[in-house]
């Protein structure tokens, strides 16, 4: 399954001024927390770029506070401080990127249910990113069926690990009809980690080991070396060396590999 199964998207701060209208003047409306902002961190302040403006500007501006919190948990990997400052941000002004960053970060902590609370808030502001992210948080609580409803909604919003994530999703429910479906879509979009899940679909539930050889062999010098490959199919799958080439001519000659892997094996 994709690992980074939320769109985390780098943020570009920007200064946002909310402004209230009268009929005499215009004036710059007090946007206020009700909890206390995180206190200032030395450590932060030589690692987060443009820290000290971002924190005197998160005392009323909640894109600020969202913006440390994402920058604790991408550059510093501190998911509870970023949750922290998510948090804060939240109760100066709810968005859907702070749900949605702070849905990604309870799951880093493995806290899933946490994780779907933030992402159905994401999701009811309009989020389409976090459709995958509560897919994903289901996921892991092996709550399959909820976890298929919200895939294929992000898929219907054009999100390609989407149909990775399905895959993997119905292998793990032994609904190898639908994950091998779902695993195809994916090779289709030239998804170089879906023939590793197919692969492992072969392997695990249809015990065809010549086409799970195949699907693995076909990527290598892709995002896979071969190395990799064969000690994978070798030592931790037990394939034996004749099964392998195989598979190796298989992917060679089968019109179903879109991509094919033509170097020697070296077996």
């Amino acid at each position: 399954m994709k690992k980074t199964i939320i769109t985390i998207s780098l943020i570009i701060y920007i200064l946002v001024s909310f402004t209230a209208c009268n009929d005499d003047s215009n004036k710059k409306e007090e946007i206020k927390s009700s909890l206390t902002i995180p206190e200032w961190d030395e450590k932060a302040k030589s690692t987060i770029d443009n820290y000290w403006s971002l924190w005197n500007d998160a005392k009323k501006d909640p894109m600020a506070a969202t913006s440390i919190g994402y920058a604790y948990s991408e550059k510093l990997n501190d998911y509870e401080k970023a949750i922290e400052w998510y948090k804060y941000s939240n109760s100066m002004k709810p968005l859907p990127e702070t749900s949605n960053y702070a849905c990604y970060s309870y799951q880093q902590l493995k806290q899933y249910e946490e994780a779907i609370k933030w992402c159905e808030d994401a999701i009811n502001m309009g989020s389409k990113d976090a459709l995958t992210g509560l897919g994903y948080s289901y996921s892991k609580l092996k709550q399959y069926d909820n976890a298929i409803k919200w895939y294929k909604k992000a898929y219907e919003n054009d999100d390609i690990n989407a149909m990775i994530n399905l895959g993997t999703v119905y292998l793990n429910k032994k609904d190898y009809k639908n994950s091998e479906l779902w695993y195809k879509k994916a090779i289709e979009k030239n998804d170089y980690e879906a023939y590793q899940g197919i692969a492992k679909l072969y392997h695990d539930g249809f015990k065809d080991d010549i086409k799970a050889s195949a699907y693995a062999i076909a990527v290598i010098n892709t995002k896979y070396t071969k190395s990799s490959v064969l000690r994978l199919l070798k030592d931790d799958w037990n394939i034996s060396k004749e099964t392998i080439k195989k598979g190796y001519e298989l992917q060679l000659t089968s019109d179903e590999f879109p991509i094919k892997y033509k170097g020697d094996l070296g077996l």
